[in-house]
Formats: structure tokens, sequence, C-alpha cells
């Protein structure tokens, strides 16, 4: 079964290395573990949809496809790239990578 804050919307991430500009704030982040393209976009899009212009959204993925496509789209999107980190593994699964994106465009 699934963990009830998965693949939502959370509270503050405590990133590794936080974006700047997040307003002495840690990014909103959504934790897309386990799940795959294009779906991880999908709700990237969503979540973005959601916050204000300027806002800083951490994606945490675990699908190695997303730290490539998630970027690209919203970067054709108009949105900034701020960067993509690698998390490393949780306990027993596999490698994990934050996405961090800054809103620019409705």
């Amino acid at each position: 079964s699934r963990d009830a804050t998965r693949g939502g919307v959370n509270g503050p991430a405590l990133p590794v290395h936080p974006p700047e500009g997040g307003h002495g704030k840690a990014p909103l982040s959504i934790d897309l573990g386990g799940e795959i393209c294009p779906f991880t976009f999908v709700r990237t899009k969503l979540a973005l949809e959601a916050l204000p212009i300027g806002a800083v959204l951490r994606v945490i993925v675990d699908h190695e496809p997303a730290t490539r496509n998630i970027p690209r789209s919203a970067a054709a999107w108009g949105q900034e790239v701020l960067g993509v980190t690698s998390l490393g593994g949780r306990a027993g699964a596999s490698a994990t990578w934050a996405i961090d994106l800054r809103k620019r465009v409705r």
C-alpha cells in the first residue's frame, strides 16, 4: 500500500542544498516517488500552476528519466530550472533526486 504522504503536496521540505530565493524558507516539496513519466511532469505542472510567480517547488523523484524530462518540459513551458540534485537512495529503495524549479510564467 502507498504511504498517504507520497505523491501529494507536502509542507516545506528540508533540502540537502536549498535553492536560493525562497525568502528564507525551504521550498514547497512534492514527492513523486513511485511515479513514472509522463505522470511525473503532469503532477509537477499541476503543482506549479497552484503556486504564485517566483515560488520554488522541489520535486522528489525516483524515476531516473524524470531527472531529464521534468527539467526539459518545465524549461520549454517557461519555468526556471534551478537544479537537479542526487539525494542518494532511500532505505531499501532506489536512488532519488530533487528537481528544483522556480515558477516564472502562469
